[in-house]
């Protein structure tokens, strides 16, 4: 069931124009807190906490995203 619901999450964020829409305002405001640090770091460190961030991003939206589909899946059994 897990496989299927991240091939679900996967096709969501490739295809839905809301969830592409997310990922563009989550990347803007991960672009916008680090503006501080832009040049506090050297081009390595700005590259390991870029990619930490999105990382961490990602795996945020996906576990939202699997938690409401589950929990909606739960709410149409109560049906």
């Amino acid at each position: 069931m897990s496989e299927l619901l991240v091939e679900l999450y996967n096709h969501l964020m490739e295809t839905d124009t809301d969830a592409i829409k997310m990922q563009n305002r989550v990347n803007l405001e991960l672009e916008r807190m680090l503006i501080p640090y832009k040049h506090k770091f050297t081009e390595e460190e700005k590259e390991k906490a870029y990619t930490f961030l999105y990382d961490v991003a990602y795996i945020a939206e996906r576990e939202a995203m699997l938690f409401g589909i589950k929990l909606m899946m739960r709410l149409m059994l109560e049906l």
